[in-house]
């Protein structure tokens, strides 16, 4: 829906023909701006068409401007100028979050119902692209949920197309919450219209939200037929002898190191220190070497582009037989690896590294918590188990493993790059999938230790490829908005901690954010800063990396569960082949033009596993907090807008919306600066970090919603600050 505009001034340019009352064709063309639609409703205040005549005749001559096509109609019924372009026909391709005719976006596609899949007729305009009626719609059924209100039933979708749809036939035995599958039969004035046509069954409520997910967001999940007959051709072992060419790191002491739940074990590291330096080599597990270029193993994981991670179930970009078996480095069992082998200075900087192919043997899978006692000193944690033989060298390894991460972390710090005190929740559940408790995550030195020595590696892998001119993918972050970042800067100066303007080093927001007071709640700013930031991509133009505060940027070290780690690693093993006399044909690469594409559908599909994670972790957590259904909570005002503040119940890490209309009879004006809610009235307020006490009214699991009411005491619990007046914000 397009912004409303200010009624003009008296001094306007429109207005009424003085002779016969009449709007005249210039005038009403005068109201329009050829980069936006105006509503029905929008013309009516811009021409101050305030009585029933004059609105009659703003009307004939809209259609009068119509049928002399000066003027156009969408589908919506929005007006905007016609332009020189002719009408086009074709069918919606999703563009990431958005939707794109004949390769232009089409502007807010959401709020008018368009799918993709669905054939529409458009009309090109000074760039812009309008839909004017869809043709036919998507065959594609929207996967959604069941919510009746009375007798009547509506489905809202789930994934990727949010709306609500009414429903033809009322469902017979179906309840409240079910997900369904329903086809967009037609629309009208308020909506897309359909019948449902499947019921997915479930197990559950941790079943059913992983089933929605999966639909809703059309991620791919059934293995073709042809990935089942390419399984059955792969090696059942590894066998050192048939790898002569290959570097001999069985006898390395390399370890994994991963979660407690984890089945794919693509990454080991090994340590030592050599003289002033650390000796770090991070192996990976060598997928290119069974996903060849083109095969329909290959095509599979470009159709999936990232494996998908729920509670208790993985969706993997390449099948068990890879993931879990011929590619994890499990201990005790030769594998093929891409070696990463550097050396880490004083100074916590690369100061070399070679890239090579290797066999290599695990001697030990390591989790997080144990790696963690190890660095804790925790005598009564027991001995790691590490294969026998080996015990020794592990942990000689482990102990400069952490010596090297020591200097990595400095370096770290001293180029400035981003590291937040954010609040992220763990859930345990039960047998059935049910959430029987949310606990914090505490981010522990074992998981930045890994963390650091794959980072340092994805740069290797950077600045290899650039030095061979060997083009691939890097991961880019490019530098915040510059809407959002005045956001930021305005929620920070609120609290006294000053950003200075113009363009923005990571150095200076990592230490606007480590002057946030204690008593501040500084994960609530973290968490706004962290929205001012683009998202990260892909795509061959290195445009360095923001939130790591690195020049340049690639990952490398998770081909199972990621396609850009594939292509990197062919691009790293083309370059080796021509560096090797034996040479060995590298495999096919993409050109630049190809990596582009390649880019931009990795990072959609990157964007659809986020959703969907974020689709089950918001059910869950609702699904739990509904037995607090009617009761009083404390909450912590994590976001203020104009239409309410978005309340974070505290232990559920989870937001409710308090809607404006719940705060009382007082009418509450938005003060962007100040981030604040103020009563007209009573010079009231509500701001971003105030304590508050709200009763759950409302909860929706399958969207994620909470709606949220003050008790009827109002018991806000304030940390003291006292409202100021109205000049004053």
């Amino acid at each position: 829906m397009p912004r409303r505009r200010s009624k003009p001034a008296a001094t306007s340019t429109t207005r009424k023909t003085p002779a016969n009352n009449r709007y005249r064709a210039e005038d009403i063309l005068a109201l329009f701006d050829n980069q936006q639609a105006l509503s029905w409703r929008d013309l009516v205040g811009l021409a101050q068409a305030d009585t029933p005549r004059s609105i009659t005749q703003l009307r004939q001559m809209l259609k009068g401007l119509e049928r002399n096509q000066q003027i156009q109609r969408d589908h919506q019924g929005n007006y905007y100028l016609a332009g020189s372009g002719s009408e086009v026909q074709g069918v919606l391709v999703r563009r990431g979050r958005e939707l794109a005719l004949d390769g232009h976006i089409i502007a807010a596609a959401g709020a008018a119902n368009l799918r993709a899949g669905d054939r529409v007729a458009g009309v090109l305009n000074n760039g812009h692209m309008q839909v004017l009626k869809v043709v036919e719609h998507s065959p594609e059924p929207v996967i959604g949920v069941l919510n009746w209100q009375g007798r009547y039933a509506a489905v809202e979708g789930i994934g990727a197309f949010r709306g609500k749809i009414r429903l033809l036939e009322q469902p017979v035995d179906l309840d409240h919450g079910d997900t369904v599958a329903v086809k967009i039969m037609d629309r009208d004035r308020r909506g897309l219209l359909g019948v449902v046509v499947d019921v997915l069954p479930s197990q559950g409520v941790l079943d059913q939200a992983i089933q929605t997910a999966i639909a809703g967001g059309e991620i791919p999940h059934v293995w073709p037929e042809a990935v089942e007959r390419a399984v059955t051709r792969l090696p059942k072992r590894v066998y050192v002898r048939h790898y002569p060419h290959r570097v001999d790191l069985t006898a390395m002491p390399l370890v994994t190191i991963d979660g407690e739940s984890a089945k794919d074990f693509d990454d080991a590291v090994y340590a030592e220190k050599v003289g002033r330096q650390w000796r770090v080599v991070v192996a990976i597990a060598d997928v290119a070497h069974y996903v060849k270029s083109g095969s329909s193993l290959d095509k599979e994981a470009l159709l999936r582009g990232t494996s998908v991670y729920f509670p208790q179930r993985v969706i993997p970009m390449l099948p068990e037989a890879i993931s879990n078996e011929l590619c994890s480095l499990k201990p005790d069992t030769p594998r093929l690896a891409v070696v990463c082998d550097m050396r880490v200075n004083n100074k916590g900087l690369v100061a070399q590294h070679q890239f090579y192919e290797a066999v290599i043997h695990s001697r030990a899978r390591l989790t997080y918590t144990q790696v963690q006692a190890f660095v804790d000193q925790q005598r009564d944690a027991g001995p790691l188990p590490i294969v026998e033989g080996y015990e020794s060298p592990v942990l000689a390894s482990l102990t400069a493993l952490q010596q090297a991460y020591a200097k990595l972390r400095e370096a770290r710090q001293q180029r400035g790059a981003l590291d937040f005190d954010t609040q992220e929740a763990h859930l345990q559940l039960d047998a059935n999938g049910a959430v029987t408790a949310i606990e914090p995550v505490v981010r522990q030195q074992a998981h930045q230790m890994i963390e650091e020595m794959m980072i340092a590696a994805n740069v290797c892998a950077a600045q290899f490829l650039e030095a061979h001119e060997q083009p691939s993918l890097y991961r880019v972050h490019e530098p915040p908005d510059a809407d959002k970042l005045e956001e930021l800067r305005q929620a920070l100066a609120v609290v006294g901690v000053r950003l200075s303007p113009g363009v923005l080093e990571p150095r200076v927001l990592q230490q606007a954010m480590l002057r946030l007071p204690a008593d501040n709640n500084p994960w609530i700013y973290a968490q706004l800063a962290l929205r001012s930031l683009q998202q990260a991509v892909y795509t061959p133009q290195n445009q360095g990396h923001f939130g790591l505060a690195l020049e340049r940027y690639m990952h490398f070290t998770s081909p199972i569960r990621r396609y850009p780690d594939l292509l990197v690693h062919r691009a790293i093993k083309a370059v080796l082949a021509g560096q090797t006399a034996a040479r060995r044909k590298p495999q096919k690469l993409p050109t630049v033009d190809q990596l582009h594409s390649l880019g931009d559908q990795c990072s959609q599909h990157e964007r659809r596993a986020e959703s969907a994670g974020w689709v089950v972790d918001g059910w869950l957590k609702c699904h739990y907090l509904q037995r607090e259904l009617g009761n009083v909570l404390d909450g912590i005002v994590a976001g203020v807008t104009e239409f309410g503040l978005f309340v974070e119940i505290e232990g559920y890490f989870i937001q409710g919306l308090l809607h404006v209309s719940s705060l009382g009879s007082d009418y509450f004006n938005y003060h962007p600066r100040s981030l604040a809610l103020v009563g007209e009235r009573s010079g009231q307020h509500y701001r971003l970090g105030d304590q508050l006490r709200v009763r759950i009214v409302d909860i929706e699991p399958a969207q994620g919603r909470i709606n949220l009411e003050l008790p009827n005491d109002s018991g806000a619990k304030r940390r003291g600050r006292r409202s100021r007046t109205r000049s004053s914000t």
